[in-house]
């Protein structure tokens, strides 16, 4: 299924990528820093020149929408809005969770069927999804929460054996998780993960109307949490004099 376009950008570093009429993925992850200049964009429009695709090709827009930063995952759900009304096509909503799992997939399948990621790690605050895969692979998310671990709380990962997790993870949960056998391994974000997610999603008629696209954001963003802080009365812009 040639013409499907995935983005990932729900981490510092982005990437893009797409199926082309053989079968191949292509896939580009410009240097930089999103924050500080438009990488996206041109990326897409290098990947597709690079692929022999057509905007006219294209069948749907995959994005990675979170937990993740805030700049990337705007930036991301803003490019997707864009390109799905332009060309009249369906957005894919994927969770980012489900990437990250499919980007470590070899580390916990087939040997068990589903896989713990936690994200947007703060403090002792976590977002923590449950991940899935069926007898073909094809991921699915189960169960997906926001924690607040203490000594108190009780850990059961079930038949998961891995949990993806970066630095950030909670001390408690990282105590918890080894004692109980399981291996954590690091997240990989790679838009070529969030494709064959979302091509599975378009097979089973998951897709939505790119308006209805959101950033799954767990807490309020510190970014706006800073934002209350320095303005609790709100922005007034000042006069020009």
């Amino acid at each position: 299924m040639h013409g499907l376009l995935a983005i990932e950008s729900s981490q510092r570093s982005i990437s893009v990528a797409i199926r082309c009429r053989d079968g191949a993925i292509k896939e580009r992850s410009p240097v930089g820093d999103p924050r500080q200049s438009d990488l996206l964009l041109p990326a897409i429009v290098a990947l597709c020149d690079d692929a022999k695709i057509s905007s006219a090709e294209l069948c749907a827009v995959a994005v990675s929408t979170g937990p993740g930063g805030f700049t990337g995952l705007r930036v991301g759900i803003a490019t997707a809005k864009g390109i799905c009304e332009a060309l009249s096509i369906p957005a894919i909503d994927v969770p980012s969770a489900s990437v990250a799992a499919m980007g470590q997939r070899s580390q916990w399948w087939p040997r068990a069927q589903k896989v713990i990621v936690t994200l947007s790690a703060k403090g002792e605050e976590c977002w923590m999804t449950t991940v899935e895969a069926g007898m073909d692979g094809v991921l699915s998310v189960r169960e997906q929460e926001w924690y607040r671990w203490s000594e108190h709380d009780a850990f059961d990962p079930g038949s998961a054996l891995v949990l993806v997790a970066d630095d950030h993870l909670p001390p408690e949960l990282k105590k918890r998780a080894i004692d109980a056998g399981m291996s954590i391994v690091t997240p990989v974000f790679a838009a070529k993960d969030c494709l064959v997610i979302a091509e599975s999603m378009f097979m089973r008629g998951e897709v939505t109307d790119s308006v209805g696209l959101r950033v799954r954001y767990p807490r309020e963003p510190e970014a706006i949490t800073l934002w209350r802080a320095r303005y609790p009365d709100g922005f007034t812009p000042k006069k020009p004099s």
